[in-house]
């Protein structure tokens, strides 16, 4: 019985000696664990709610539905002050101005300048002429006989 009591007293003394490292163990990762670990703790265990007994009774006054009115008059005072401002007014010809802002983009892509009425017919007219000269163009027309 000497030759069994020993080993098994020793074995016991082992396992209490390895239990107790790691419940020291389990214990220092609890203490290192992040802030979060015991809000969510707590919350597991349903710590922290309040109990029903203590849950606070809505006024009369803020009722659900007993506000509305007056949220609704809030917000007609907020959209009449909306309208009345200038820039509220949506614009009135808005293809137009897509239209002109299409022209005036093109032509700054070509190279051309924003406004594409820069000449008038006269103008335009006065071009031609100065480079309508007589001598050039009646050249042309006797080398095609």
């Amino acid at each position: 019985m000497k030759n069994t009591a020993i080993p098994l007293l020793s074995v016991s003394v082992l396992l209490i000696a390895g239990c107790t490292n790691s419940f020291s163990r389990v214990r220092e990762a609890i203490n290192q664990a992040p802030d979060w670990y015991d809000a969510r703790r707590k919350e597991i265990r349903g710590e922290g709610y309040p109990k029903l007994a203590e849950v606070q009774e809505i006024p009369v006054d803020q009722l659900p539905g007993k506000t509305l009115p007056d949220s609704a008059a809030r917000v007609d005072i907020l959209q009449a002050y909306f309208d009345s401002n200038e820039r509220a007014e949506p614009p009135v010809d808005v293809a137009g101005q897509m239209a002109v802002l299409l022209k005036r983009v093109e032509a700054e892509f070509a190279g051309l300048p924003a406004d594409p009425d820069f000449l008038t017919q006269e103008e335009i007219a006065q071009i031609q002429a100065a480079f309508n000269v007589p001598r050039v163009t009646e050249g042309l027309k006797v080398k095609r006989k």
